[in-house]
């Protein structure tokens, strides 16, 4: 009879917690740089707050992985010849929005991981980004959308990652002339931009946007980093951004950029706000003169 008991009991708490449920129903993906040496993945571990990695669902990213969505539009030498960027993603509630923090990474913020993720079609996740020393995390991008796909189970689409890697070459190449902040704003007002007008969005309406921000946040780019900026613009047409997503995912960015993305949005006619100012002074001229 107590054998009986025994067994009951063992097998009732075996129902309650299988022994395989801290790795399958963990809401939390590491995934970690391939070329990681012991004592650097310790160190990268210790910061992205993991005691025991056995409790994640772990994979690794490669360093053909950051080659293959990297080299088109960052040099061999920032990509490096080994894998080392790794990140923690953490599910949140639906419509929590992205949330990142990074450790050790130099030359990506955190507002320009948040303005890519929304690109690749992330939504809803924390991100912690670490490198084992002082990195660029250039190629954290790689690792977090991977990180994604094992979370969901989805794939996301080839050309919405290509462009999200593009955005952050583009965001960080901007940075160096105008400082961070007014990089991941400049670009996410013009995402905002694209993704309002959908289909009807063309170069044109891009470059008197752009230029209307510039003068709006007083800051000016170079000739080239425009084009960068407009060439960027243009491939996020075929990306089909979610207007609802922008705002929803990142609720701060979002806030800081109302005012100028607004701004950019209601000059529907593509011209600048002088240059619009003389063409309706100009039309009410001509419409006087023919008694319209």
């Amino acid at each position: 009879m107590k054998i009986k008991k025994i067994l009951t009991a063992v097998l009732t708490a075996s129902m309650i917690m299988p022994v395989s449920s801290v790795f399958a129903d963990s809401e939390e993906y590491l995934v970690l740089g391939k070329d990681l040496t012991s004592t650097e993945k310790a160190t990268v571990l210790n910061l992205l707050g993991v005691d025991n990695e056995n409790n994640y669902n772990v994979s690794y990213v490669t360093h053909s992985d950051e080659v293959k969505y990297l080299s088109s539009y960052i040099s061999a030498s920032k990509i490096g010849s080994r894998a080392l960027s790794s990140v923690l993603m953490q599910k949140q509630n639906t419509n929590a929005g992205i949330s990142v923090t990074t450790k050790n990474i130099t030359y990506v913020t955190a507002d320009m991981y948040k303005n890519a993720l929304i690109t690749a079609g992330v939504k809803d996740v924390k991100l912690t980004v670490a490198g084992p020393f002082k990195i660029s995390g250039t190629a954290a991008l790689v690792a977090a959308t991977k990180s994604y796909e094992t979370m969901t189970g989805t794939t996301l689409s080839t050309t919405a990652k290509d462009t999200a890697n593009n955005e952050l070459q583009v965001t960080t190449d901007t940075a160096k002339e105008v400082g961070n902040d007014d990089a991941a704003k400049l670009v996410a007002s013009l995402k905002q931009k694209v993704a309002e007008m959908g289909d009807d969005y063309t170069r044109s309406d891009g470059e008197s946007a752009l230029k209307e921000l510039e003068n709006s946040m007083n800051i000016q780019i170079s000739d080239d980093t425009e084009d960068e900026i407009l060439d960027l613009m243009d491939k996020m047409k075929d990306v089909n951004l979610d207007e609802d997503a922008i705002k929803t995912q990142a609720k701060d960015i979002y806030e800081s950029i109302k005012g100028y993305a607004s701004q950019i949005t209601s000059n529907t006619s593509g011209l600048s706000g002088i240059a619009q100012k003389v063409k309706d002074f100009l039309s009410t001229i001509i419409d006087f003169f023919t008694g319209k």
